[in-house]
């Protein structure tokens, strides 16, 4: 089991932090393809914040929201107009935003489930409240921020956030690709 002083992981194999940073914009194209419009941003900044140093995970949640807006407009065929590209440029607001909160949590001095559950929770917040101001001058659905369409937001970015973890643990459960990081989580 990891301890709190090892978040963010640290990589000793050369390329494991940019192999997750790949991970992660793959993941995003994957998600991106089977979600469309609820591609979990929010799992993506959570996870990157926790398991990578700040600027990794700057550059791997940008990769992944990047990777989304291509698939998107050149596979899924997202109209080209301006709303599409305000709502596109907002939902990376937001997932940076998403980053900003799960960072904030690596401040605190907790164990990895609660470190972990923190960042999630605070980017979730974080990301449906950039959406929700923006919803004041875009145009939006009428149900956009409904009971059931943000429960199924949550859904999907807590089942990629436990897959997203999962895959993270079975790749630093071989102590020769991580080690500790002593002292703080950020400088």
């Amino acid at each position: 089991m990891l301890e709190r002083n090892q978040l963010p992981l640290r990589p000793v194999a050369p390329g494991f932090a940019a192999a997750w940073v790949t991970v992660i914009a793959g993941a995003s194209v994957a998600l991106s393809l089977l979600f469309a419009c609820i591609t979990p941003f929010v799992a993506l900044a959570a996870v990157s914040a926790v398991a990578l140093p700040r600027q990794m995970a700057i550059t791997a949640v940008l990769l992944a929201w990047l990777a989304n807006q291509a698939v998107g407009y050149l596979m899924l065929g997202y109209p080209q107009t301006f709303d599409s590209f305000a709502w596109g440029l907002t939902i990376g607001i937001a997932t940076f935003a998403s980053l900003a909160a799960s960072l904030g949590v690596l401040r605190l001095d907790t164990g990895p489930a609660v470190t972990m559950a923190g960042a999630f929770t605070a980017g979730f917040i974080a990301y449906e409240g950039v959406l929700f101001a923006a919803a004041v001058v875009l145009p939006s659905g009428d149900g956009a921020f409904s009971a059931a369409v943000v429960a199924e937001v949550l859904l999907i970015n807590a089942l990629a956030v436990i897959g997203l973890i999962c895959l993270h643990m079975g790749a630093a459960s071989s102590r020769a690709l991580v080690t500790a990081q002593q002292g703080p989580a950020l400088p």
